[in-house]
């Protein structure tokens, strides 16, 4: 299952369902992309899970906005690693760690070491 946020990269999502649907797993509503067709749910409000079978698909979307950069917006971790995450700070994209995802957020450089963003604390920029 990949984790996404509903609001970045470039997929344009449509609800499929009118009314929210209720399942063992909780209340969710079914998307799909206009643009690539995959389609995921949403248990909550502001993200996406998509199923694997979609997961070739999912960063290949003819619409999907890869930006380097972003800026942050606010930061909730605590730590010394941290501290360079301040509120309009702009910061480089950098690639997950090994052994570790970017299904929650982004991966930048913290202080000495790769920190991850999660989706909501940054928005992407042009720069």
């Amino acid at each position: 299952m990949i984790h996404q946020s509903l609001s970045e990269g470039g997929h344009k999502w449509e609800k499929q369902n009118l009314v929210t649907i209720s399942g063992r797993k909780g209340n969710y509503d079914i998307y799909k992309c206009s643009q690539c067709g995959i389609e995921g749910r949403s248990y909550h409000l502001g993200t996406i899970d998509i199923p694997e079978k979609f997961a070739h698909k999912a960063n290949s979307c003819p619409k999907l906005v890869k930006k380097g950069k972003i800026r942050v917006i606010r930061c909730t971790a605590v730590g010394a690693q941290f501290k360079n995450l301040t509120p309009n700070s702009i910061h480089n994209v950098i690639d997950a760690p090994a052994g570790e995802s970017s299904t929650r957020g982004i991966w930048v450089m913290g202080v000495n070491e790769p920190v991850m963003l999660l989706y909501g604390e940054f928005n992407f920029i042009d720069e």
